[in-house]
């Protein structure tokens, strides 16, 4: 495919602000399509990122944040160019290159795709790049979609998406189907997701879908506390099933990893004193040192070649239910729900309300509160967003007193 790079004129004699031309060039069979973008002094351009650098503190500002945005958003158009080419079949060559230079695209013909051939050839492009997880929810996702247009007899084509189509949905899910509110919010995320990458490939020009909002609805962090934990560890279970079920999770609580992850941890993933694995959701490699409260359960299965035991999340869901209760992690406890426009707040004891995912959130939620700083988390936990990360870091009592008592103690 072809591609457009930058230059600058160095053999051009500098004008009279000192600057010489910024020069885009599309090689074509060997033949350069050169054409001047901008202008820079030669002193601030960066050859190998073909970018204008930053002045030093005391000489005059050069514009640099605004020419590079130019430079990435013009070098983004050229490349969505070469890729329209590319899909209809069009040969690139210096004519055409000279046309997408003087705005001319008018080569390009509107790719006509029906909706749901489109959803499905989404769904075809993301096996190739997402998580399993991430495949199966966008898959739920659209059946979800075609059932309601079957119900609800709302042809549903990319002329058809409007506010009323959102209207209908929201019925559909939080009334006709009492889903939770949260279950709304999933389904538009996934659902604008296919709509601007089908947008992207000019399938339609539909752009109505960006004012679908449900926004995702902050519920109760249940985590461990780490006397709980504690608690958890040193209990003594005379069910093996229990036992192996409390070592899963409770290692999942000393390390962070989802249970997608534990579960394929092997005796390969333990080298030099570190757990490294490439975690299946996000594609990147974490590493967690050793250290004794993971090796002590590791060391409790020498025979197998799987580092922990073998569990279905629902089988272990309910096992590790039954060790809290056993283990008395019985505190009543608020937990908030969420069902059309009405927040519902219970209290339960709890064990009810622990499963697999709760070990995840109890290793963030501990180690923030025991002073391990956001950017060592992100990095065990792989997380990338802070905006994420902070929905779990709750300050517990305790650190709250003991702050304050420190703050504010001597009066």
């Amino acid at each position: 495919m072809a591609n457009l790079k930058y230059y600058i004129d160095s053999a051009k004699k500098p004008n009279e602000k000192g600057c010489v031309p910024i020069r885009a060039n599309v090689v074509i069979d060997g033949k350069n399509n050169w054409k001047n973008i901008g202008e820079v002094k030669p002193k601030y351009w960066n050859r190998k990122k073909q970018r204008v650098i930053e002045p030093r503190k005391e000489e005059k500002d050069n514009d640099f944040e605004k020419t590079n945005l130019f430079l990435d958003d013009y070098q983004y158009k050229a490349k969505e160019f070469f890729r329209k080419c590319l899909l209809q079949n069009i040969q690139v060559t210096s004519e055409i290159v000279q046309n997408f230079y003087i705005g001319q695209e008018s080569i390009l013909n509107p790719v006509k795709k029906e909706f749901w051939e489109a959803y499905e050839e989404f769904l075809k492009a993301g096996e190739l790049e997402r998580a399993a997880n991430t495949i199966r929810n966008r898959k739920t996702i659209k059946n979800y979609l075609k059932k309601f247009e079957t119900t609800t007899r709302y042809k549903m084509t990319f002329e058809s998406i409007n506010l009323v189509f959102f209207d209908r949905l929201k019925e559909n899910v939080l009334i006709t189907n009492a889903r939770r509110y949260n279950y709304l919010s999933s389904i538009n995320d996934k659902f604008k997701a296919f709509m601007t990458w089908s947008h992207e490939r000019d399938y339609h020009t539909n752009t109505i879908y960006k004012r679908f909002s449900a926004p995702e609805k902050e519920g109760s962090i249940i985590h461990l506390t780490f006397p709980e934990l504690q608690q958890l560890i040193n209990f003594k279970f005379e069910n093996l099933k229990l036992r192996n079920a409390r070592d899963f999770f409770c290692f999942g609580c000393l390390t962070g990893l989802r249970y997608c992850d534990l579960q394929r941890l092997t005796k390969g993933n333990v080298s030099d004193g570190l757990i490294k694995i490439t975690t299946q959701k996000t594609n990147k490699e974490v590493i967690i040192p050793l250290f004794q409260g993971v090796t002590t359960i590791i060391e409790r299965y020498p025979e197998q070649y799987k580092l922990l035991p073998k569990f279905s999340n629902q089988r272990l869901n309910d096992y590790i239910k039954e060790c809290c209760k056993l283990a008395l992690i019985n505190t009543p406890t608020e937990y908030k729900t969420f069902e059309k426009n009405i927040t519902i707040t219970e209290h339960k004891p709890k064990f009810e309300l622990i499963g697999t995912h709760t070990a995840r959130k109890t290793f963030i939620c501990l180690a923030y509160d025991r002073g391990m700083d956001i950017e060592m988390i992100k990095s065990i936990t792989g997380i990338t967003r802070e905006k994420t990360l902070r929905r779990y870091l709750q300050v517990s009592r305790d650190l709250k007193i003991e702050k304050l008592t420190a703050a504010f103690g001597d009066l």
